[in-house]
């Protein structure tokens, strides 16, 4: 029985040292470590690039609508800035535009009244003794349609203007002249002064 006994502790030593040894902790920490890194290969500079990015979804932007200014009318003469005498007629024009029904020529004093004209034309003379003050005037046109509303309003143009000063009116028609006779002249404010006939 003893030798049975040997052989069979002999066979079972064989057996445990041919068994395939069972991992630990430890071992099992190596193992998971060797297992889990991938093997490194060295990529150039432009491919790594191109593996690395990946397209990322985004959503578009939201573009919100901008309200685009009505194209109005383009003021021609006076041009912007210039210098008008204190008398004589000045023409005011403009481009025109489509579906109008009417322009308003606003003039604006330099007082900050505004004078406004009606026409169904491009354009309005104006003379300037009627306006008597002197200093800087803005002027615009407003685009009205067919039924009096308003389409647009042009950009502000500007010019300067001396004051008006009327001539004086010499009432003294029996003085004909500087030697003091009586000529029977008369002074009239636009052909000016006679002295009589000579």
């Amino acid at each position: 029985m003893k030798t049975k006994v040997s052989i069979f502790i002999f066979i079972s030593i064989l057996l445990v040292s041919c068994a395939p040894e069972t991992p630990t902790q430890e071992s099992q920490d190596d193992v998971v470590e060797i297992t889990t890194q991938a093997p490194v290969t060295e990529v150039p500079a432009a491919q790594e690039s191109i593996i690395t990015e990946e397209p990322v979804a985004t959503e578009p932007p939201i573009e919100e609508p901008t309200e685009t200014p009505i194209a109005c009318v383009i003021l021609l003469t006076p041009i912007n800035g210039v210098e008008i005498p204190p008398v004589g007629k000045v023409t005011f024009s403009w481009t025109a535009m489509d579906e109008v029904g009417k322009y308003v020529l606003n003039i604006i004093l330099p007082s900050g009244e505004i004078v406004p004209f009606e026409t169904d034309q491009t354009f309005r003379d104006r003379y300037m003794e009627a306006f008597g003050a002197g200093g800087e005037y803005q002027w615009q046109v407003v685009a009205q349609s067919k039924d009096g509303s308003e389409i647009c309003v042009s950009e502000i143009a500007k010019f300067d203007k001396p004051t008006y000063k009327p001539p004086k009116n010499n009432e003294n028609g029996g003085n004909g002249g500087s030697d003091g006779g009586d000529g029977g002249g008369n002074c009239d404010p636009i052909s000016g002064c006679n002295g009589g006939p000579d």
